[in-house]
């Protein structure tokens, strides 16, 4: 309960309190008057009826005609006339139901009408003694009407003095409500700071000590970012060229050769430059440059017009491209269109096109490659152009023979997404450190039968190439929100969605939709993995999607993290509880980067988690770089 909501309940309370004792006071005081007033009109009623009776001179017949025409004249409950010896000579008496009257007022009201006497004479002789009773119907209603009016008058003056107390308290503690945000956005990791600071002393010294922390840990923050920016130009950026450079190309590569990669292949292509030696003593080494940059925006040109294209200088004489989903043949087309364009700058130049050449070599890589593979056929492809009369070599990649065809594939998947064939499994991400599971990764198996069933890395790349994923990924969504019975039982789980699937009109609303239905019945938690470079991007939908989740409380993950932006305020507002990257990147990272990084990622309460760590040998290198929660092989060969 909020410090508004006690002091409110506690001074309404305390109003009501002396209202109620005011308002009870004031009842019994009228309850007590009207009291009175009845036992004083008995009273004068008895005194003036008994002078006129005295005139009668006894006579009964005209004493009771004189109390008649009192009594049917005012509010008598009782008027007796008795002699010396108490022997009734007259009696009138009137016996009424209240019927405008509720029940509980006469259950909690009492109201008794004191009895009057008055001696009766004619002369110096006593005649009788005369007895009267006010009605006390005329008092209960002269109660109620009191009762009512002081119901209605207190009840507002309540209203009144409640709207009254809620507005100053509200105005007292607004700075108080200002103070819970600042620091409800510091949990989120938000950077909020008071510009207008209260005139309470107490509450200053709070917005003052809030401002002071929220502005450490934003200049932390912007350190970090400016920092770790700064070392990406220096780890990424070739000084010359403006290229990318070798580190960046194998950061990036995991991303392209994987079984989900959203291109099943291309091209890898590695040009050298041979003559440089030759060329920086004719030319001079600012003219070298020139002629490099030259020849850089040649592989620009030709690499733009494919998505997600990596253009990059390997080291001083050799530049690699990449270019995702380009066939053989338009490779060929583009290399020889880059080699002409060369060794027209070449020429230009005044070099000797014999010295200072091309050679290009070409590889048809395969999403299953390793960086390894990928490199040393690319490699094999350059040192087989060094041999060729034209420089240039296509070296085509060895697939594997698949057990199924593509149709077949076909098949099975939409199969599988028609019945519901896909079921899920988890793997553990652990702390190294506190041997403590951190969460588990969902992925998903396809059942074909009791006796059959595929891998994600099975089926998957077959799926990409069918352009069913997105459908496998609509099912997988489905089925976590509508069946979470069949996820195994822990406390948290993460999913990955990919790009292509998120960037899809109708999934945001698909989405919401399961969300508003069914989040609140899930019996685990949950996280969503969002790609890095969506996030860095600002896609379509990547806004909506993070005030998605956050509205359900679903937390965010980041996936295939490799530091690349010009800014990294998207950290800030998406608030990923964790960055996930692959080992081989934070293992050659710098101390400088790393803790560039961590700058950013402890301002903002952010963990680092390596994926693919498959040996014990990798953890130890690991937590020399301070990276303790690991998702891979290697969680099975650790003792809990």
């Amino acid at each position: 309960m909020t410090l508004f909501k006690q002091i409110a309940m506690m001074l309404s309370v305390f109003l009501v309190i002396i209202l109620t004792t005011v308002l009870t006071l004031n009842f019994q005081s009228a309850n007590q008057s009207v009291q009175d007033r009845l036992y004083e009109d008995a009273k004068n009623t008895a005194s003036s009826l008994s002078l006129s009776l005295g005139s009668a001179n006894g006579d009964i017949s005209m004493m009771s005609t004189m109390i008649n025409a009192n009594f049917d004249s005012g509010n008598y409950r009782d008027i007796t006339l008795v002699d010396v010896d108490n022997h009734t000579l007259y009696k009138r008496k009137h016996e009424s139901e209240i019927l405008d009257i509720p029940a509980w007022f006469l259950n909690i009201v009492s109201i008794k009408a004191p009895v009057a006497s008055a001696n009766v004479s004619a002369g110096w002789s006593q005649v009788g003694i005369l007895h009267v009773q006010s009605d006390t119907i005329y008092a209960y209603k002269q109660l109620y009407t009191i009762l009512k009016g002081l119901l209605i008058s207190f009840t507002i003056i309540t209203i009144i003095s409640l709207s009254i107390l809620h507005l100053i308290l509200h105005a007292l503690l607004r700075p108080l409500q200002e103070v819970q945000k600042q620091a409800a956005a510091v949990i989120q990791n938000e950077f909020i700071i008071q510009d207008k600071l209260p005139y309470t002393k107490e509450f200053k010294d709070v917005v003052l000590g809030m401002n002071n922390m929220v502005s450490k840990v934003k200049a932390m923050f912007d350190k970090g970012s400016a920092e770790l920016k700064t070392l990406k130009e220096l780890e990424y950026i070739d000084s010359v060229t403006n290229l990318k450079n070798r580190k960046y190309l194998v950061d990036r590569l995991p991303e392209y050769l994987k079984v989900d990669a959203h291109s099943k292949g291309g091209i890898s292509i590695l040009v050298a430059l041979s003559g440089m030696i030759e060329a920086n003593e004719k030319l001079g080494r600012r003219d070298v440059d020139k002629l490099f940059l030259d020849i850089s925006k040649i592989f620009k040109d030709n690499a733009k017009n494919f998505k997600n294209s990596i253009v990059a200088r390997m080291n001083g004489t050799e530049f690699s491209l990449l270019l995702p989903d380009c066939s053989p043949d338009t490779s060929m087309k583009i290399v020889n269109s880059i080699y002409a364009s060369a060794t027209k700058i070449i020429d230009e130049a005044g070099l000797n096109k014999e010295e200072t050449f091309l050679s290009i070599g070409l590889y048809n890589y395969n999403h299953k490659d390793t960086i390894a593979q990928l490199f040393s056929h690319t490699d094999n492809a350059l040192a087989q152009a060094k041999f060729n009369s034209n420089n240039i070599h296509l070296e085509e990649a060895k697939n594997a023979t698949e057990v199924m065809g593509k149709d077949a594939w076909k098949l099975i998947i939409k199969q599988a997404i028609a019945k519901d064939r896909f079921r899920f499994v988890s793997w553990p991400v652990l702390d190294t450190e506190s041997k403590k599971l951190d969460h588990h990764v969902l992925s998903i198996n396809l059942n074909l039968d009791k006796s059959t069933s595929y891998s994600y890395a099975q089926f998957m790349a077959p799926a990409i190439q069918s352009n069913l994923s997105n459908e496998i990924y609509k099912n997988v969504v489905n089925m976590l929100f509508k069946t979470p019975d069949m996820v195994l039982s822990a406390l948290t789980y993460s999913l990955r969605l990919p790009e292509q699937y998120l960037e899809m009109d109708e999934t945001y609303e698909e989405i919401s939709n399961l969300l508003r239905a069914s989040a609140s019945r899930l019996p685990f938690k949950i996280i969503i993995e969002l790609p890095d470079k969506m996030l860095r991007h600002d896609a379509k939908y990547t806004k909506l999607y993070i005030e998605l989740f956050q509205t359900y409380n679903i937390k965010i993950g980041i996936y295939e993290f490799i530091g690349e932006s010009d800014d990294y305020q998207y950290l800030q507002d998406v608030r990923p509880v964790y960055i996930k990257g692959e080992s081989s990147y934070f293992l050659t990272q710098s101390d400088q980067s790393l803790s560039a990084l961590r700058l950013i990622t402890d301002a903002v309460d952010i963990n680092l988690i390596a994926v693919g760590v498959m040996e014990l040998e990798t953890v130890d290198k690991l937590k020399e770089k301070d990276i303790k929660v690991i998702q891979g092989k290697a969680t099975e060969l650790i003792e809990l």
